[in-house]
Parts: structure tokens; sequence; C-alpha cells
């Protein structure tokens, strides 16, 4: 896409994004694809002691439960582009509600992660979005009442305030597409999480990228089943676009657990038109281990007719042989991996369905066989860009001060990663210094995933994922910070080692250990001399601690004690501390999956 006075144009013909749509607004569209009452929209799958509970919305019932959470959203006077919290503590229908009342009140949703925020966090993300406006569920109800003392001017509303609010039409204010609609948070490379601004243009782009990819017009049925967090980018992306296709029905599981299978088996037998899920590789673990232990929640020959007819779009982490091996097992056809970040609406690539399935098969081989000069240098098969919407290049540096800046490279050479499109966030929030260090004449380069590309056989371009040269960690399909991993373990030592920071340093790496797409998380720490004598306590107990105090994606995996190379700053330098780790490890005996 080429970028011009603000607006986004086709590669292909120049044309604006939005002329490929007959609507001048948004509130336009999402009003258009909720005419139909009737209409069935969204199933929901809520998970308790005595089993899962089915709780159903039409099209129309939908609309006015969102029309009640606009009413809400006005009787409290947020003002147009004002910011909301989504206080939620799992996936809950209502979240998905006030995301279209937000579109009718041209206000803007901000996520919190509900799996691994603080309430250290939660404060930092209300401030710095500028909500005032804080609504939660009952599961959420203990953080928010532990955090509103420290937010003064901030409103806190129960979610279930909504079914007492009106469901009046009123005069729906005016919404561009270039307005932001949405914050997600990210984890940052400091130890704050970031707040990516998405626009309505971005998932207006979103949309049409996914019916292209699945070659759907906007009259033809489809069905999505969704399990992922929606405070992530992946099911926020992919809700929206149930939202404005009006043939659309959407699944939404509470959480995962092990009777998604079956829900899922179910629910394809009665499918209309197109059935999709969105997984991540870890799900796929999950389910070889319920296999070997013979405990899959269905017939493995059920399960296997119910997923043969079911698009999988797997990404967010690395996959892997495994993965595609696993897929293959218990659906029969090679997933379709997709690749793209929160800063950029989730889509910038994925396996083109147009490929049979050896053609599939053969660039993971060419992939993971890659040598280069000589040397192995295997590559994970990611596909191609979503040409017109999206872009891409693979770059040899990302230092503005290098010779080498932006500069393309050859086939077959590493580099970095770096697109634009439609897809490419406005920016971050409060922090306008981090936006233009990544928005380089159009594209964004803050991927810092590094691959190469080579040419297929039918004449068009693949692309290789081989790494990623940042300091995070990648757990269950979210990237977590190491600085940010760090931070938490240097309070929680504080508190419960009555060790004071400044007698110790401690510092964080990403290994892959056993897995193909998941990483264990190690900490070294480097006592002083008077410190050392609390060595022995930290090392019997501080993994076990960790895992009682800290959330799940912040839990270490494995400790060691040793000198943590710094720089002439102070900062850590990871690649160094990686290669010591990895050496750690293999001293003790510990498998390791990748080389160093």
């Amino acid at each position: 896409m080429n970028e011009k006075e603000g607006e986004i144009y086709l590669l292909t013909t120049g044309e604006k994004v939005t002329s490929l749509v007959p609507y001048r607004f948004p509130t336009e569209e999402y009003l258009k694809a909720f005419e139909e009452e009737s209409a069935p929209f969204l199933f929901y799958y809520s998970i308790g002691e005595k089993g899962v509970k089915e709780v159903s919305f039409t099209r129309g019932s939908f609309l006015k439960e969102a029309l009640r959470a606009a009413n809400l959203i006005k009787a409290h006077n947020i003002p147009v582009k004002g910011r909301i919290i989504h206080g939620f503590s799992c996936n809950h229908p209502y979240d998905l509600i006030l995301r279209l009342a937000e579109i009718l009140t041209a206000t803007v949703g901000v996520t919190v992660n509900w799996q691994a925020d603080s309430e250290e966090r939660l404060i930092y993300k209300t401030k710095i979005s500028g909500a005032k406006l804080f609504f939660y569920d009952e599961g959420f109800k203990d953080k928010a009442f532990a955090i509103r003392s420290a937010l003064t001017g901030v409103e806190f509303l129960p979610v279930e305030t909504i079914h007492d609010s009106p469901s009046d039409v009123f005069p729906f204010p005016p919404l561009s597409y270039n307005d932001e609609k949405t914050i997600i948070f990210t984890s940052g490379t400091t130890g704050n999480p970031r707040g990516v601004i998405l626009s309505h243009l971005n998932y207006l782009t979103n949309r049409l990228t996914f019916e292209d990819y699945f070659s759907l017009t906007s009259e033809e049925e489809m069905e999505l089943f969704l399990v992922n967090p929606l405070h992530h980018t992946n099911s926020s992306a992919l809700t929206d676009w149930a939202m404005r296709h009006k043939n659309a029905v959407l699944h939404l599981a509470q959480r995962y657990t092990t009777s998604f299978w079956s829900l899922l088996a179910a629910k394809v037998v009665k499918r209309r038109g197109l059935f999709i899920t969105s997984l991540v590789p870890r799900h796929f673990d999950f389910l070889e281990e319920l296999a070997t232990k013979k405990k899959l929640p269905l017939p493995y020959e059920d399960l296997f007719n119910a997923l043969s007819q079911v698009e999988i779009l797997v990404g967010s982490a690395p996959v892997g042989p495994k993965t595609v091996k696993n897929v293959l097992h218990f659906a029969g056809h090679p997933p379709l991996i997709r690749f793209g970040s929160t800063e950029t609406c989730l889509e910038v690539m994925a396996i083109p369905r147009t490929l049979k399935e050896k053609e599939i098969l053969a660039s993971f081989e060419r992939g993971l066989n890659y040598h280069l000069r000589g040397e192995k240098m295997p590559g994970y098969y990611i596909g191609r860009p979503h040409f017109p919407f999206t872009a891409v290049k693979i770059v040899k540096s990302l230092d503005p001060e290098s010779k080498d800046f932006l500069k393309q490279c050859p086939l077959g050479e590493p580099g970095y990663f770096i697109t634009r499109g439609g897809n490419v966030m406005i920016g971050y929030v409060g922090d306008e210094e981090g936006t233009r260090s990544v928005m380089q004449g159009g594209w964004y380069i803050g991927l810092r995933d590094m691959g190469f590309a080579l040419p297929a056989e039918d004449g068009e371009i693949d692309y290789y994922f081989v790494g990623r040269d940042s300091a995070m960690l990648i757990r269950g399909g979210a990237n977590y910070s190491y600085e940010q991993i760090a931070a938490d373990l240097v309070k929680l030592i504080e508190k419960e080692f009555s060790l004071p920071s400044e007698a110790f340093k401690l510092a964080v790496v990403g290994i892959p250990v056993g897995s193909e797409h998941e990483e264990s998380c190690v900490v070294t720490i480097e006592l002083s001399p008077e410190a050392e004598k609390k060595r022995e306590n930290l090392e019997q107990k501080l993994l076990a601690v960790a895992s009682l105090k800290l959330p799940k994606g912040f839990r270490p995996d494995y400790l060691r004690f040793g000198k943590i190379p710094l720089n002439f700053k102070g900062a850590v330098l990871y690649s160094q501390l990686k290669k010591e780790v990895y050496t750690h490890l293999q001293s003790q005996g510990i498998l390791l999956q990748g080389g160093k």
C-alpha cells in the first residue's frame, strides 16, 4: 500500500482502501451487518463445575445490548474519542458488546491482560491511556476494587449495570475510518507494556484481507470458533471481522479446556459454510498429550472428521515441524500458518490457501533443510504477504546509523522483516518517540523478527521465519518482555526473601527447551558478596515461590547464579547471556531445541 496525505492506497490500483466498501463511515458498515435482527450471531460457552453452559445472541439481541451499553457510556459523559477500559477475567460476551457500543459512541476500547497484569500494571495502563471509565466483570471485581483508590477521576462500573440501561437509538456521532478504534497493550522491550493504537481503517483492512484470503464475498456464510483471549490482537481482529460480516456466526469459548475440542466438533457437524478456528501451537501440544494419555474428550475418528472440515489458522508463535505433524495427524491437512503482530492488526502473511498440500509440505521442507554458504540455516515457512493489502521486505539492518539501514536482502540471505499496509497501527499511546522509531517512510520496522525469502516453484516468493532479535520471551502464543519479567522477580525477591535490590542483579532470557515454539524462562542472579549467604535459600525456594506468586507467563523455569554481562551503559547483553545460559543448561544435561 502507498501512503498519501494520511490516506492508505492499494498497491495495485492506487485507490483508497475504503473504496472497496460502499460505506462512508464505519458506523454504517456495522449497522448494515446487524440489520437482519433474527440472524444468529454469537454462541458463548461458559465453563464451570457443572459443565458447559451455552448463551446465544441473534444480531438483533446483540445490537440491543450494545445500545444499552452505548447509552450507559453516554450517561457517564464519556466524550467522542474517550477511552474505556475492558476489565474482564475471561472471554466474555459483554467484552464484545462493549466493542460494538464503542462504535456507536465513537469511543475507544482499551484491553488489559487478565492473565498477567498486576495491580500496578493495571494502574499504569489506565493512566497512560487516559481512560475515564472502567468496566469490570465479577471475576475482575477484586482487582478493580484494589486499584480504584489510585485512579481518581476514573469511574468503575460492573458490567451488569448494562442490563439496566435503556436501549434507545440516538444520533450516532461522526466516525472516520482514520479514527482510533482500539488500544491493545503488548509487551514492550522495556519494563512497561506499550499501548498499540489501532484505527478503524486497520480493522477494515483486516476484514478485507481475510475475505480475500478465504475467497469470501460479503453475502457468503461463515462460522468462526475462537478460544484465544480477547485481550490479544488475535481474537480482537477475528471477532471484529465476524461483527462486520453480516452472514458470520461467532462461537466464543470462555477459556481453553479439554472440552474445547468436543464443543468444536459438535458445532462443525451443523456448520453453515466455511468454518474457521484460530489456535496457537500449544493447543496442539495439549491435544497430543491428551491422545498419548488416552484422554481425548471424544473418539479420535470423530475429532479427525470434524477438524478435517475446519480451516485452522495457527500463529502467534513459531510453527515448526512438530506442530505441522500434529495438525496433519488430527486434521488430515496442514495448518494455515499466519504471521503478524499487534502493531499490524494481526495479519501480515499467511500460507496461501491456493497451494496444494504437496506444495505446502514441500515449502516446509525447503525451509527446514535450507543451507547458506555451506551452513545449515533452517527456517519455518510462514507464507506470503496478502497483496494488495500488505507488503513485506527483508532488510539487512534496522540501525539508522548503519550503511545497510533498510537495504533489501537478496533472496536467501537472512535479515529483518519490515511491512507496510492499511493494517499498520497509528502508533503507541503516550510514546511519540517510540512510534517514530518503528516507522520509516510508511514501513513498520518494529517486528524484530528475522528470516529469509526463497523463490517458490510457482514463481512467487515464499518467506521463512528464523528467529527473533528482541528481548522478548514467547509463551502460550504471547510475548513477554525480559525486563518486565525481571522487574517482577526483583520485587518478589525483595518482598519474600528480604533481599534489597541493590544487593543483586537479575536478568532473564527465553530458551527453547524441548519445544519448537515455546520458550522456557531462565533467570540469572548475580549476588553481591554480602548477599551470598542468601544463595542457598534462593536456590531451594525461588522457583516454587514464583510459581505461587507470579502470573503464569512470568514464572521462571530454571535458575542459575553467575555474572550478568553488561555493556558500558549498564544494559544487559542478551545475546552473550543466552550463550552462557545455553552452556549452563547443556552442562546440566538438559535437552535443548535448536542451536546457540
